[in-house]
């Protein structure tokens, strides 16, 4: 399964990168992660609208035609962990090409939105991106714990 994490914003610092690292090594070899970020687009001159199509585009531009979209969202769908790795035993069995979209600081466009597969929520919180993609990855990891039927999720 190839899962790609695209993400609009900063590179990660180092302490993100450890944590990433962490979790990242105890992921199954049989799911290939591919991180792609994206540069955020703001700028003083550019309007929110502005800023959300130029980041769409270049979003647009990392995703094939046969990927399954899933953007993470405040207001998408709240999902157990569970039904999370129920969803990542279905993709693999189904050996999805998975992009997970991470928007920049203004969110994700409309456009993205509609195009995608699934909309996830992690929390109602909003939660800085260097953190986010951590606890995703760790989230990641704790699926596959649960389909290994391995203690670490307990």
């Amino acid at each position: 399964m190839l899962l790609n994490i695209i993400s609009v914003g900063n590179p990660p610092s180092s302490w993100e990168t450890t944590g990433i690292e962490y979790y990242t090594k105890q992921i199954p070899k049989e799911v290939n992660l591919n991180f792609i970020n994206i540069k955020g687009q703001q700028h003083p001159k550019r309007s929110t609208e502005e800023v959300l199509k130029l980041e769409s585009k270049l979003i647009s531009s990392k995703i094939d035609s046969n990927g399954y979209i899933v953007c993470w969202d405040s207001g998408g769908e709240s999902l157990n962990n569970l039904e999370f790795s129920k969803f990542f035993e279905k993709s693999m069995l189904e050996n999805m090409k998975l992009y997970f979209v991470i928007g920049g600081s203004f969110g994700i466009s409309r456009d993205i939105l509609d195009k995608s597969n699934k909309i996830i929520s992690i929390s109602s919180f909003t939660l800085p991106h260097r953190l986010f993609k951590i606890v995703l990855i760790e989230q990641i990891y704790r699926s596959f714990s649960i389909l290994k039927n391995l203690p670490y999720h307990k």
